[in-house]
């Protein structure tokens, strides 16, 4: 996949393609691999293309873990040292080979200051962001592990394919756990509990979500 191809990107100049391909490249990322780091950020801006990058915090006493995000195709990283040309300490993960076009990051800074029509894309991406982030805030300050957990898979439910999940259907336990600010034994036994209640199938490590009245109504419950 080409910048280009993206939906998000489908609307935009064809002379903003041109800059991007003038001042960007395509790079490849090997599944299980720690690709970028805050040095990289603060000289580069990242589209991914293709695959997922988990980005995430790391207490380093008690090694418990604690996603961030998960970015899969048409997202952008990393948006705050593009806007405060900080460092920004965080931890980046391959979960599948991943293609991402980098771009100089002074040249997504310029297109911010003078381009209106890269603006209509990039201002609500950041508040997408910003939503994000409070959501996960508040779930982790006023929800139970259970709660979370049942949110986090409507989130990711797939309105075109009934029943499948997006970025999530094939992580491992300890993956989820640390979506959720828990650990992988509590994930595992919600989860069976779910299989046991009809609501979620589990097969070749992938899941899939058999009853979604289901799953609203133990969220009513709560």
């Amino acid at each position: 996949m080409n910048i280009e191809n993206l939906p998000v990107f489908s609307k935009l100049q064809e002379n903003l393609f041109t800059t991007f391909k003038q001042n960007g490249r395509v790079k490849e990322f090997i599944k299980g691999s720690c690709p970028l780091n805050s040095e990289d950020t603060l000289k580069y801006f990242y589209i991914i293309l293709e695959g997922r990058l988990k980005v995430s915090q790391i207490n380093p006493e008690n090694a418990k873990e604690q996603t961030i995000h998960i970015l899969s195709s048409g997202d952008m990283f990393d948006i705050i040292p593009l806007l405060d040309n900080k460092p920004h300490e965080v931890l980046t993960y391959a979960l599948d080979n991943c293609k991402v076009f980098e771009i100089e990051i002074d040249t997504i800074r310029n297109l911010i200051y003078s381009n209106p029509e890269f603006n209509k894309i990039f201002m609500p991406y950041i508040a997408k962001n910003l939503r994000n982030l409070e959501n996960l805030a508040i779930e982790l300050s006023l929800f139970d592990t259970s709660t979370r957990l049942i949110k986090l898979f409507l989130r990711n439910l797939d309105l075109k394919n009934s029943g499948k999940l997006k970025l999530i259907h094939d992580l491992p336990h300890e993956e989820i756990a640390s979506l959720i600010g828990t650990v992988r034994h509590v994930v595992n036994r919600h989860i069976q509990q779910l299989k046991k209640d009809g609501i979620l199938q589990v097969e070749r490590k992938k899941l899939t979500l058999k009853n979604i009245e289901g799953l609203l109504e133990k969220l009513q419950i709560k």
